[in-house]
């Protein structure tokens, strides 16, 4: 079964830079990426962070609150981590927030 997935920055230059995700061209999510605090979290399409979700850039370490439950966000936690994890890969390889990521898997 094929799976892809679009991140695209959707705020300007400074931390924390917002990412509007798209799943399977039909999920739509919001991701966090927050320099100071060296973070990714599960964010709303304003940009707060919200369905208590995160992941420590340093450690790769992901968390989930019970936020998660009463969250109507429905990005379930292995896209999180899959969406999460290619955001930090490009981050610490780019040195800088990604303008966008494109993902096919076959």
């Amino acid at each position: 079964m094929a799976y892809s997935f679009q991140l695209k920055l959707t705020s300007d230059g400074t931390s924390p830079h917002l990412y509007r995700a798209l799943v399977d061209g039909t999920l739509e999510a919001f991701l966090l990426l927050d320099e100071d605090s060296g973070t990714v979290y599960l964010a709303d399409r304003e940009g707060a962070p919200s369905g208590g979700m995160q992941m420590s850039l340093p450690s790769g370490r992901i968390e989930v609150t019970a936020e998660e439950s009463n969250s109507s966000i429905s990005l379930g936690l292995e896209n999180f981590k899959l969406l999460a994890t290619h955001l930090g890969s490009q981050y610490r390889k780019q040195g800088k927030a990604p303008t966008e990521i494109r993902k096919y898997f076959a």
